[in-house]
């Protein structure tokens, strides 16, 4: 059996990290290794990564000596620590179905492919209700190449645009992630980074079914950051720029671009910053006049 190496940064987890790691250590596919990368957590956290330690060998952790670099800077911390042939991420207060691992395991290699992907199920933290937006009869599995699944980016239907986006629900050949760097400057940094994997990767499977679980809390950084830093216009230009000279079809992301320019513009003018709602409007200006 090949080695997956399990990657969780891991900040002030509380009451929910028990339960995230349990349900990695416990999964039906067991030869992992679980990188723990504590970031200067003051709630517990550290006592509760060292416990897991010291109870199982699979398990190794890293105590940040300087924290609050962020998730970017942790995943960073992480990834030269990898042993495995795959790599897999969870956010801390998620959790795993018990056959998540196995089954995009065993995705990979009856697809041959380099990245296997999954959908999800949201936890909503304040009502204690999962929101469910698959259902049995939604199930099925195909195979992309990186052209293709770039044309599902925007795709709302079952979630899948979130699920191209975010860095967890996948499994990664762990060669894929050699000389990708997380930002470690920004609030939500997966709309920087796993759209440069998917293009280091040949063949991507994805199923329609829900393996892993998130959860939804108001102190979730999408519910706590302001809405310019969750769709960066930094992001979608790099990967415009990137597409376009690789020779993918950009309209999708260049109608995206507008759609995050006017909500960048209206956020920039409700909150006063009006020196980058200029630099909006001149963007949105330029592409009035040449029609994109």
């Amino acid at each position: 059996m090949e080695k997956v190496s399990v990657i969780v940064p891991v900040f002030n987890a509380g009451i929910y990290l028990k339960q995230c790691l349990d349900s990695i250590l416990d999964q039906t596919y067991q030869n992992i290794e679980l990188i723990l990368v504590n970031d200067g957590s003051t709630d517990g956290s550290a006592s509760v990564c060292e416990a897991y330690r010291q109870k199982d060998s699979r398990v190794k952790l890293v105590n940040k000596a300087i924290g609050g670099g962020g998730v970017g800077a942790a995943r960073n911390t992480a990834l030269p620590l990898v042993s495995g042939d795959y790599v897999l991420f969870v956010d801390n207060d998620d959790w795993l179905e018990p056959n998540h691992i196995e089954y995009l395991y065993q995705s990979l290699k009856e697809t041959d492919a380099d990245i296997a992907v999954v959908n999800f199920t949201q936890f909503m933290e304040e009502t204690n209700s999962f929101a469910f937006h698959l259902q049995a009869q939604d199930y099925f599995r195909q195979i992309f190449s990186p052209q293709e699944w770039f044309k599902k980016e925007y795709e709302s239907r079952f979630s899948i645009s979130q699920c191209f986006t975010v860095p967890w629900c996948k499994l990664y050949k762990a060669a894929l992630l050699d000389g990708i760097v997380y930002p470690e400057d920004e609030k939500v940094e997966d709309d920087y980074t796993t759209w440069k994997i998917y293009l280091k990767a040949e063949r991507i499977v994805y199923s329609n079914t829900s393996l892993y679980y998130h959860r939804k809390r108001q102190t979730s950084v999408t519910k706590t950051v302001e809405i310019s830093s969750v769709f960066p216009l930094k992001s979608i230009e790099e990967r415009i720029a990137v597409l376009s000279l690789i020779g993918f079809d950009i309209e999708p992301e260049l109608r995206a671009y507008r759609w995050r320019l006017n909500l960048h513009k209206d956020f920039y003018l409700k909150t006063g910053r009006m020196q980058d709602y200029q630099k909006c409007m001149q963007k949105i200006s330029i592409l009035e006049k040449w029609k994109r």
